[in-house]
């Protein structure tokens, strides 16, 4: 049944191409890309250089690993897409036909890093159904506006670095990488809103990281799964998370750190670390979430002048603390962890998972928990199944 719904929605897209529907701009051409010979070119890098802005390339299957050089400003390196016009659109025939990289990682340790597919000039670019591979970056993106839908990014140190004051949107697509201390998806300033959204974070390392999100507003992560070490990372940044699952191999699910603001609501959190780690003048506010593990550390853990409204959520310990505050710098605060379900109708119990002023004065801060629910949240669990049949 998947596989019909894939193939439809796919159909859907070619049809509008040859019905003219999908392109807005009059006299925009499609450019067929085949390996064996029967499109218009063999490789993505010469359908680059004949198309021109507002031109949709159509990628048969097959794997195109030809590098070329890419120049930027400060720097020059290879990439095998390497985007100069406006506006087009990349379309492969599925994330696991057609493939944007070599078999194997190419050129590590050179400086800087080849790309699979980049840009460095102020356009915007989509890329469909393709899957990207074995370069150290899957997509670089300088300035204007990427849009990413069904790709599978796989083998890479940094899947995205979306630098773009356009912003970028990602859907329904796969990160999976191996090498040591990748990240799935990176933003730095002066990456503009960034909308992230029926995706899925893993890999089989130890320090593998879903999403880093610096220096960025109005980043917006929903209906995601993550099942690398680390999930999201806020730094100096401000946006939300909604629906996303997080698996028991998780270390630490989300981390709001050097005066970020981010709201969480409607997520299934476990982190054998912590499930939420908050601290450098960050604000937290959620309500409808499940917490739970904190074996190392604490569920919850707050601490550098930090603060978090949690409400209407389940808080549930695995280790010694289901909420611990670290210390605080300045004045007294307090952390508003009201109405939420602890595991117990104790209200002792939830005072002794707690460690805050009460216990030892240099955290300076409370942890405010009464009122609280006596009754688990009724909360409906999604697949990471049914996350992607939303966006197929």
């Amino acid at each position: 049944m998947k596989v019909i719904v894939m193939f439809n929605r796919r159909v859907i897209i070619w049809l509008g191409l040859l019905l003219g529907i999908i392109s807005e701009q009059s006299g925009a051409d499609t450019w067929y890309v085949e390996k064996d010979g029967s499109g218009d070119f063999v490789t993505i890098h010469e359908a680059m250089i004949a198309c021109s802005a507002g031109d949709t390339i159509m990628i048969g299957p097959g794997r195109y690993d030809d590098f070329h050089t890419l120049t930027a400003p400060a720097w020059t390196t290879e990439a095998i897409v390497g985007i100069t016009k406006d506006n087009l659109t990349f379309i492969g025939s599925g994330d696991t036909t057609t493939i944007i990289g070599p078999t194997e990682m190419y050129l590590p340790g050179s400086v800087p890093e080849p790309m699979a597919i980049a840009s460095v000039e102020d356009i915007s670019s989509k890329f469909v159904d393709v899957g990207i591979e074995n370069a150290y970056s899957g997509l670089y993106w300088g300035y204007g506006r990427i849009e990413i839908e069904g790709c599978k990014f796989d083998g890479y140190v940094y899947g995205t670095l979306l630098y773009n004051e356009e912003g970028a949107e990602i859907i329904g697509s796969e990160f999976y990488s191996e090498e040591s201390l990748s990240v799935g998806i990176i933003t730095s300033s002066p990456c503009g809103p960034v909308t992230i959204s029926g995706c899925s974070f893993g890999g089989a390392g130890t320090n593998e990281q879903g999403i880093g999100v610096n220096g960025t507003d109005d980043v917006s992560i929903q209906n995601c799964h993550f099942y690398s070490k680390y999930a999201v990372a806020y730094s100096g940044s401000s946006g939300s998370i909604e629906n996303c699952t997080t698996t028991e191999a998780v270390s630490q699910s989300v981390w709001a750190n050097n005066a970020s603001q981010v709201d969480i609501n409607g997520n299934q959190f476990h982190g054998t670390y912590a499930s939420i780690y908050v601290n450098g003048w960050s604000v937290v506010n959620g309500s409808g979430n499940i917490f739970s593990g904190g074996e190392d550390l604490a569920t919850i853990y707050i601490t550098s002048q930090s603060q978090v409204t949690l409400n209407g959520n389940d808080i549930l310990k695995s280790g010694d603390y289901a909420a611990k505050i670290g210390q605080y710098f300045y004045e007294l605060v307090t952390n508003d962890l009201t109405n939420n379900y602890w595991g117990t109708s104790d209200p002792d119990s939830i005072a002794a998972w707690i460690w805050d002023y009460n216990d030892d004065p240099v955290t300076r801060s409370y942890i405010d928990f009464i009122p609280f629910s006596d009754i688990p949240l009724p909360t409906e669990k999604k697949s990471l199944g049914d996350v992607k049949a939303m966006f197929r």
